[in-house]
């Protein structure tokens, strides 16, 4: 280790390890919501955002393993989806920056469009050179990319490996990944390291990894940034690692996420979706929608951090089945799902109801509606 290398210490590699999981978390809320807005979930990308909806979902399990064995029982907060705003990513970071390529990019809940896909290519971009090694400074709030988020947290456990304890480890993924030879972190101390990297690999092969555009051919508008179109057709472009492939129901199993989505801005047409309004009125079916998602994903948040905190929890995977059902709905009945009370316009009297829930949440979960919708994919075992 260098004596210039930053010291780590348990309390900022555990608020990072937070922050992976915040990270990795508002992807699938952001991601699902896209899927599920179009009306034929027979179409190619449906299929492909739904794959990487599967492959977040993962992440999340990966993550709180990685926090648990550092001693954070994380917790899951409701995500915030506004403006440009991506949690723990400044783009202005990168040089390039990469939104030169992806002017368009939103963060806020809608319908698949070119916004939100430039959106996904954003949070998902590979592609960063800051012409130096990535900045591990445990004070850094803020990453120009996922890819070296992850980095500087690999620097960060590597130091602090002797705190390393297998608890609380949860492996729900396994009949979707045959390779996947290990998920969870079973081994105490530096013994346990090597596991711990295994994981961040798992992430960053899949969707979130870092690729040196040195030697890619230039942009032809914007000749400081690569040409993402010849990528993926060049020798240059690194498909998933084997041990980290679905191997039951992925269209493209060795695409990473960036390619996925890529992929469709590339295909230049759209599949159609659903019209939709942000803000139905108190009373509508659109607006019943809404508090039926409010309602159970807050209750899907209060399960996940109960379950990574090693406790059993009631039809854990029915909340999860629960919330495909609840976003179609709201798109079904005309209403942009929400998944915060505080963005729905509703009367005091249901705040309150809101507020109460967050406090003390309800189990089991209500029965989902009668919405068609692919389950996600799940065996939850609690190693």
């Amino acid at each position: 280790m260098s004596s210039a290398e930053p010291q780590w210490t348990l309390e900022q590699l555990q608020e990072h390890l937070q922050a992976a999981v915040d990270l990795e978390f508002w992807t699938i809320p952001y991601y699902m919501a896209a899927a599920y807005s179009i009306k034929d979930q027979g179409e190619a990308a449906f299929q492909l955002i739904l794959s990487v909806v599967n492959q977040e979902m993962l992440h999340v399990q990966l993550a709180a393993n990685i926090a648990n064995a550092y001693g954070l029982k994380p917790l899951f907060k409701c995500p915030v989806y506004e403006g440009t705003h991506i949690p723990h990513l400044d783009f202005s970071l990168d040089d390039p920056d990469p939104r030169t390529l992806f002017p368009s990019a939103r963060a806020e809940i809608g319908q698949l469009d070119i916004a939100r896909l430039q959106g996904f290519c954003l949070v998902e971009y590979p592609f960063w050179d800051t012409g130096h090694p990535v900045d591990a400074n445990p004070d850094i709030a803020v990453y120009g990319s996922i890819g070296e988020f992850y980095q500087a947290v690999t620097v960060g456990a590597t130091q602090l490996k002797d705190h390393i304890k297998a608890v609380n480890q949860v492996d729900a993924f396994k009949r979707f990944y045959a390779d996947f030879a290990q998920p969870t972190i079973t081994l105490d101390g530096a013994d346990g390291l090597a596991q711990v990297a295994n994981l961040v690999d798992a992430i960053t092969s899949q969707g979130e990894g870092t690729q040196r555009p040195a030697g890619l051919k230039s942009h032809p508008k914007h000749p400081n940034l690569p040409d993402i179109a010849s990528y993926f057709q060049s020798a240059s472009n690194p498909p998933i690692k084997k041990q980290f492939r679905n191997t039951a129901d992925d269209i493209e199993p060795s695409w990473p996420h960036f390619e996925k989505f890529y992929s469709l801005i590339q295909g230049g047409v759209l599949p159609e979706t659903y019209a939709a309004e942000r803000f139905p009125r108190e009373g509508t079916p659109g607006y019943a929608a809404q508090l039926r998602l409010v309602e159970n994903f807050t209750k899907f948040r209060w399960a996940m951090t109960e379950k990574f905190a090693g406790k059993q929890v009631p039809q854990f995977y029915v909340h999860m089945v629960t919330l495909a059902g609840n976003i179609l709905a709201c798109w079904q009945n005309g209403a942009v799902p929400a998944f915060s009370h505080h963005d729905l316009n509703h009367s005091a009297q249901t705040r309150a109801t809101f507020a109460a829930l967050e406090s003390e949440p309800r189990f089991p979960l209500a029965k989902a509606p009668n919405a068609k919708a692919a389950a996600w994919k799940a065996e939850p075992v609690t190693a």
